[in-house]
């Protein structure tokens, strides 16, 4: 009796022991999104679970207590997370929308079976880029350097349009050091420097969008290691006319004594030139009008006594020469 109860606890931890290591040696899933975006996990099951409950788990997610951000059946955590399951495809997807960088990190797609540790589960890794905002004008020229680890050097660099870089296979924008032109867009690779640059040249506002800077091994372009994000917006570019209007621009400015209390209306700039001595407060405004420059007030009495002085002298010198000659 001792005996076939060693037997079957025995069998049992065995069956513990393969469970634990299938667990282990399931592949891991890595999603990559940038902040403030939006992310589809996709955890697919077998179709025995269908019925099952399905969850998302963060951090080890242990046996008794695990921190569910999110389980079908029940409301969310937050806002920023939904379920949904597909029993077709036999693939939950959990989306997490307004990512943050605290949302990067490890996660677990769990399907319920029994106990904890029997729960069958799929390891996520989810990586949050930091996104660098670049702006352009249209008609105009657009580089945009990408950094990359020494490791990276041999890799193929790769840039693509497009929010989910899981699409960037697919992605109509998309160059490489392979294929180093598409269109109006250029890739050039300086391994030196550990930098490769895309050029973009006759922007238009249809540029705008969210661009991934990554690297692949070769023949492994389905498996890019994302280095960076861009979000780049394209505005109009202002047009000059042909005969544009002289301009000019007049400015006067006055100084006093500083004042006692800071009023909301006029706030001065301070300046002062050590701090021994005193401040002395600067009240400028400008305008700028596209108009001739008009003389300034005061000039024009001054020309009219300057001409009338002339024409006395010469007066006078025309009288004494016709005098000299009548005398002769």
């Amino acid at each position: 009796m001792i005996q076939i109860c060693d037997d079957k606890l025995f069998i049992f931890q065995l069956l513990l022991l393969v469970s634990f290591v299938a667990c282990e040696t399931k592949e891991i899933l890595t999603f990559t999104a940038h902040e403030g975006g939006t992310v589809e996990i996709n955890c697919p099951y077998e179709s025995r679970y269908e019925a099952h409950e399905k969850y998302l788990c963060r951090g080890e997610c242990p046996r008794m207590i695990k921190d569910k951000v999110v389980e079908s059946g029940s409301a969310a955590r937050g806002e920023r997370f939904s379920l949904t399951d597909n029993k077709t495809a036999h693939i939950f997807t959990v989306t997490i929308s307004d990512l943050r960088t605290e949302d990067q990190g490890q996660y677990w797609c769990g399907v319920k079976i029994g106990l904890g540790l029997l729960d069958d589960f799929t390891e996520i890794h989810l990586e949050i880029k930091h996104v660098s905002r670049v702006s352009g004008v249209t008609g105009k020229h657009l580089y945009i350097p990408c950094h990359y680890k020494s490791e990276l050097k041999n890799n193929v660099k790769i840039i693509c349009k497009g929010s989910d870089p899981s699409l960037c296979e697919t992605s109509a924008i998309r160059v490489s050091s392979e294929i180093k032109s598409n269109g109006r867009f250029s890739l050039s690779d300086n391994e030196s420097t550990g930098v490769f640059t895309v050029t973009i040249t006759n922007l238009t506002e249809e540029d705008s969008g969210i661009y991934w800077c990554g690297a692949a091994q070769r023949g492994q372009e389905h498996k890019n290691k994302w280095i960076s994000v861009i979000d780049l917006n394209i505005s109009a570019g202002t047009s000059e006319s042909a005969s544009p209007k002289p301009t000019t621009t007049t400015a006067s400015c006055h100084t006093s004594k500083p004042a006692t209390e800071d009023t909301a209306s006029s706030r001065p700039v301070t300046s002062s030139s050590s701090s021994s001595s005193p401040s002395v407060l600067m009240f400028c405004s400008s305008s700028a009008n596209a108009v001739s420059p008009k003389p300034q007030p005061g000039l024009t009495p001054v020309i009219m006594l300057s001409v009338m002085g002339i024409l006395m002298v010469f007066g006078f010198l025309v009288f004494i020469f016709l005098r000299c000659r009548r005398k002769k």
